[in-house]
């Protein structure tokens, strides 16, 4: 009653969260739009369980084994040119990695301490089919650390394939591990979408 009549009000979670640093309309071209699929880790697990159960089941494993490791929330944005193609990206026969239109594939998850981010970053495991050492294993050449314009725990995949352009990067900031995966984007908008999400982790 006392709080009511002072005007008060519960207070706010403090600092940047999962949802907030995640990939945000404004940070890619205005003609991209972004999936229903996006959203909290658990519902993108849910959403993914009838059109395409394989990566609803690998994700839900590879979620609960980063938990295990002190992962606390996480969050997935997807964006592609049309709600067409959002579509298709939940298909089972999808293969991402061909995609000739644009897409953006985001997953930030929050560790319970900034300890637990860097070992997430650094270990061999892979979070969400991704990490730093896989990156590094493929034969391609990687930036890492402050060159990639992120962090110190950062690599940056980036280059041509045939027709397409590929972005990736994996980093590390604070309590936050970002894992960011563009595909036909020049690579200086893809860059300046990895630097406004990073740029959210304060």
């Amino acid at each position: 009653m006392t709080v009511a009549a002072c005007g008060g009000s519960p207070a706010a979670p403090h600092g940047p969260t999962t949802a907030n640093v995640a990939v945000q309309p404004a940070d890619v071209p205005s003609a991209m739009v972004k999936c229903d699929l996006s959203g909290d880790i658990n519902n993108f697990i849910k959403q993914e369980q009838t059109p395409d159960p394989n990566a609803s089941k690998t994700t839900a494993t590879e979620w609960q084994d980063a938990k295990k490791n002190g992962a606390t929330n996480a969050y997935v944005a997807l964006y592609t040119d049309s709600s067409q193609h959002c579509s298709a990206v939940k298909s089972s026969s999808a293969d991402l990695s061909a995609a000739t239109y644009k897409l953006v594939v985001n997953f930030v998850i929050q560790f319970k301490d900034e300890k637990s981010a860097v070992t997430g970053y650094k270990s061999d495991n892979t979070v969400f089919g991704f990490s730093a050492s896989t990156l590094r294993s493929g034969g391609n050449a990687v930036q890492e650390g402050t060159a990639t314009g992120l962090t110190a725990n950062s690599i940056v995949l980036s280059r041509p394939v045939g027709d397409q352009t590929f972005y990736i990067a994996v980093w590390q900031n604070k309590a936050f591990m970002v894992i960011l995966a563009i595909l036909n984007l020049d690579p200086a908008a893809s860059k300046k979408v990895a630097g406004a999400e990073n740029g959210r982790i304060k």
